[in-house]
C-alpha cells in the first residue's frame, strides 16, 4: 500500500524539492539538459548513478534526501487522512490480511504521520526510502516489504495512487490497484494499465473480498 494520495492527503511541494535538488547540480555543474523540474529525484538519481563515482553519487544523494526530509517534515505535521481510512483500515484487519506500507517517503516524515494517526498497529511491514537502497518505481522496495511480511506476490496486490505504483507493481509481478485520489488523474492512470482501479481506499475491502471469491475453489 502507497501512501501520499492514496490514505493521507499529503500537500509536499516535489517540483520545490526537484528545484532545490537542480540548483544543487547546478553548483557543481552536474545539471543536464534533461534533468528539470519535470523529472522525478528517482530518475535523476538514477541518471547521476550511472555518470558519478560511487562517493561523489553518495553525497549527493545524501543532500537530496535531506533537503526531502526536511519539506516531509514539515508537511507529516499537517499531513491529514482521507475520510474513512481508518475504518478501511480495521475492515482489511478484520479480514485477517497482512498490510505493508511502501512509501518512497523517508523514515522520519513517515514516524510522524504514522504516531499522529495512531497508524502503527495496522501494518505489518513499512519500507520507506531510507529502508532499501531503490525507490518506487523499482520493485525493491516492495519485494522487501513481501519479504517482511513473509508473503508471496501471487498472494498480493498494491494499492497507489501514481504511475510509479502500478509501474513497480507490475515489476515486482504482483497485481496493480489504482486510485485517482492523488495528483494523477484517471486518464492518466488508467494509460498506465493498473489491474483494477476504484474509487478509494475505501473500496479495498470490496475488491479484496471480490478476488478472494474468485480464487476460491
Amino acid at each position: 500500500m502507497d501512501m501520499d494520495g492514496t490514505i493521507t492527503n499529503f500537500n509536499l511541494d516535489y517540483i520545490g524539492a526537484r528545484r532545490r535538488a537542480l540548483e544543487e547540480l547546478d553548483k557543481l555543474k552536474l545539471r543536464t539538459p534533461d534533468m528539470t523540474e519535470k523529472v522525478s529525484l528517482y530518475v535523476t538519481l538514477k541518471k547521476l548513478r550511472d555518470s558519478l563515482d560511487h562517493e561523489t553519487f553518495m553525497m549527493l544523494r545524501s543532500k537530496f534526501y535531506q533537503l526531502l526530509q526536511e519539506m516531509e517534515v514539515r508537511a507529516a505535521q499537517q499531513v491529514t487522512l482521507y475520510p474513512g481510512v481508518l475504518d478501511t483500515l480495521r475492515k482489511l484487519r478484520s479480514m485477517s490480511l497482512k498490510i505493508g506500507m511502501v512509501t518512497n517517503n523517508g523514515r522520519k516524515g513517515t514516524e510522524i504521520t504514522f504516531r499522529r494517526y495512531g497508524l502503527e498497529a495496522f501494518f505489518d511491514a513499512v519500507v520507506t526510502r531510507d529502508d532499501c537502497e531503490e525507490m518506487k518505481p523499482d520493485p525493491a522496495p516492495v519485494l522487501q516489504a513481501l519479504r517482511e511480511m513473509q508473503a508471496s506476490r501471487q498472494d498480493a496486490i498494491l494499492i497507489g495512487d501514481g504511475i510509479m505504483d502500478i509501474t513497480a507493481a507490475k515489476a515486482a509481478g504482483l497485481p496493480s490497484v489504482a486510485v485517482p485520489t492523488g495528483p494523477f488523474g484517471h486518464e492518466r492512470l488508467i494509460e498506465s494499465e493498473p489491474d483494477y482501479v476504484i474509487a478509494s481506499i475505501n473500496d479495498l475491502p470490496a475488491l479484496v473480498e471480490s478476488l478472494r471469491k474468485s480464487h476460491s475453489p
